[in-house]
């Protein structure tokens, strides 16, 4: 999954589980989860795809892990009760709906990482950390299973987004009347 995949189909969760729970969102908490939503990748794909390149080559490393989002979730359970800070806690969430995004079961050794050790899998190591990033772009446009689920996640993440925005949009006029 990319970019949008993340972003628009973590928020539709989020506005969901908001409405659910009846928890009246802000800025702030669609931005906890914006960046929740991204925020592995954010981490991961520069240390996995750049710093360890010509290592492991991993983009799913440690911001992959439900140890990492433990943390987060020990870090958003403080705020909360320090001072009634939902930002953490749906920052943290965000996260965690990222590694669903990402299917992270298919890799046990990741997801339950140190469970199985502390070495990451190998990915494939490219001649350069921009050949990962051409290669994953140009691969969405073939009909490899895993091609097709990013090409339909981006394509519904990016139909959430737009529906948001124009929702958003409508409900700020309104307010300014």
């Amino acid at each position: 999954m990319f970019l949008f995949g993340h972003l628009g189909i973590t928020l539709g969760i989020a506005v969901l589980l908001f409405r659910v729970l009846k928890i009246e969102p802000n800025r702030r908490l669609y931005l906890a989860v914006l960046v929740g939503a991204i925020l592995p990748d954010l981490i991961d794909k520069p240390i996995g795809e750049i710093l360890l390149a010509n290592s492991i080559s991993n983009g799913r490393v440690f911001a992959h892990t439900l140890l990492f989002v433990f943390i987060l979730l020990l870090l958003g359970m403080y705020a909360y009760k320090r001072k009634g800070e939902l930002c953490g806690l749906v920052l943290c969430g965000a996260a965690f709906i990222h590694l669903g995004e990402d299917q992270m079961w298919l890799m046990p050794e990741t997801l339950f990482y140190p469970a199985f050790g502390f070495a990451f899998p190998q990915g494939i190591v490219e001649a350069h950390w921009w050949d990962y990033f051409l290669a994953a772009f140009f691969r969405t446009y073939s009909l490899s299973p895993e091609a097709t689920y990013a090409f339909v996640s981006e394509w519904i993440g990016i139909a959430i987004l737009v529906l948001f925005i124009f929702q958003w949009m409508s409900t700020q006029r309104l307010r300014l009347r």
